[in-house]
């Protein structure tokens, strides 16, 4: 572990594989102000939303894999209820883009032995992105979904559902925009996270970065799920954690239509969250709409780097249950 000037970043040890891409640890270090600047109410975590060409073969697969448990949403809808969260799904007829060059990179579940585990997934035939390596004391794993989504199993000391990870231009200011708006508190703040390569940086090149340290970061929470952010393999040599043969990833694609579609969060009431955000000149991508499928009502907002939030009228999960 080594501290520039008011930071920590993650050393990397161990051999670099091909294929190998990030996983969501991270050590201690200075924190930002735990609780937002202004009194925004605090966004739970609703969902993850997912592009299929077959529902039941997804259901079937998280079910399986992850002990995701087949619901009816609603009454309406077939999904997967995990942990405190759902996975939705919606059915298309072509297979969705499931590469990784959007801002939502991939999904996570927590492991205990993951050597184990390992085994345990390649006996049963799911499909492996990366296999096994060590990071630090613990150990990650990717694999593909049904549509080619791409999911983490990295060593927490349980099984659940654990974190989105995504990708950012600038790791500060996609962190501190979902604190602004949505009052997740970013993991680091701007001042003791600076931009660690470039012009008065303390490295000069990203290259001299990665001997080093594992990647720039950020991060927020929200109940029980970690949003973890790295910044875009915009440079070469390429990371640790990026294709050795792909090339740099310079700007993120729109993340709507992809394997990964987006992600909500829920708020009881969202006609003053939407109003909100209006006013504070967020990009509204669809209105406060009824979406009879769900049977739910929700509005989009687009977040940094291209990814759409979606925001969802819902009692938060497990205390609304006794409301």
């Amino acid at each position: 572990m080594s501290q520039g000037p008011g930071l920590t970043w993650l050393r990397f040890t161990g051999p670099v594989r091909g294929f190998t891409v990030a996983a969501a640890v991270f050590m201690a270090a200075p924190l930002a102000a735990q609780e937002p600047a202004t009194a925004v109410e605090r966004a739970r975590f609703h969902h993850v939303h997912l592009n299929v060409t077959d529902i039941g073969r997804s259901v079937a697969f998280y079910r399986d894999t992850f002990g995701a448990l087949p619901i009816e949403f609603r009454g309406v809808a077939d999904a997967l209820f995990t942990e405190r969260s759902f996975i939705l799904l919606n059915e298309v007829e072509e297979a969705p883009d499931g590469s990784q060059v959007s801002g939502i990179w991939h999904f996570g579940w927590g492991g205990v032995d993951l050597p184990n585990q390992y085994r345990w997934l390649v006996s049963r035939g799911v499909d492996i992105h990366t296999p096994i390596y060590r990071l630090g004391r613990g150990h990650v794993i990717y694999v593909n979904g049904p549509d080619r989504e791409m999911i983490e199993v990295n060593t927490m000391g349980h099984h659940r559902f654990a974190h989105v990870h995504l990708f950012a231009a600038d790791v500060n200011e996609t962190a501190a925009w979902y604190e602004r708006h949505f009052g997740l508190a970013a993991r680091r703040s701007a001042e003791g996270n600076p931009r660690p390569v470039g012009e008065g940086a303390e490295f000069a090149t990203w290259e001299e970065f990665h001997r080093e340290h594992r990647a720039w970061s950020n991060a927020f929470r929200t109940d029980n799920v970690n949003f973890i952010v790295y910044n875009l393999p915009d440079y070469e040599p390429v990371a640790p954690w990026w294709p050795p043969e792909a090339p740099p990833l310079l700007e993120t694609e729109p993340q709507l239509g992809r394997a990964i579609d987006h992600f909500a969060f829920s708020y009881r009431d969202i006609e003053p969250v939407f109003e909100r955000l209006q006013a504070a000149g967020v990009e509204i991508v669809e209105p406060i709409t009824y979406r009879p499928e769900l049977d739910m009502r929700s509005f989009f907002v687009m977040g940094p780097d291209k990814v759409a939030v979606e925001v969802v009228e819902a009692k938060p999960i497990p205390e609304g249950v006794w409301d």
